[in-house]
């Protein structure tokens, strides 16, 4: 059957046109979700929530608590009190919505949502 495939000119023709279109639009998803947003704040946290669920899934780490939530919170608003008190606006305010995405992310963790996990596994530290 492979070999009927291969040898059909339509389905040659049309397959590279539809992966490369796939490929466009993973490119393209992955344009939006990676790029910073500021202009309208829930949208911007909601697209930065999403950015860090993709970046930052379980796989990366394992066996987080409520508290490495609650730290993972302030040390971005940490960041965004720095910049802010610097006069950094724009960085401060990317703070402030990476803050409220990792808001985001917690209470969808709390329901089991989500996959992200913020912190080092505790087991790793030993």
């Amino acid at each position: 059957m492979n070999a009927e495939v291969a040898q059909d000119p339509i389905a040659t023709e049309q397959a590279p046109s539809e992966l490369d279109a796939l490929r466009a639009e993973v490119a393209r998803l992955n344009a939006i979700i990676n790029t910073p947003q500021s202009d309208d704040f829930l949208r911007a946290v909601s697209m930065e929530a999403e950015h860090q669920r993709q970046r930052w899934g379980d796989e990366h780490d394992a066996g987080k608590d409520p508290a490495d939530w609650f730290w993972l919170i302030g040390y971005l608003g940490g960041k965004a009190l720095h910049a802010h008190a610097a006069g950094d606006v724009p960085k401060a305010e990317h703070h402030i919505i990476t803050t409220a995405a990792a808001c985001a992310n917690w209470h969808r963790a709390m329901f089991g949502l989500t996959n992200m996990r913020p912190g080092i596994d505790s087991t790793a530290i030993g």
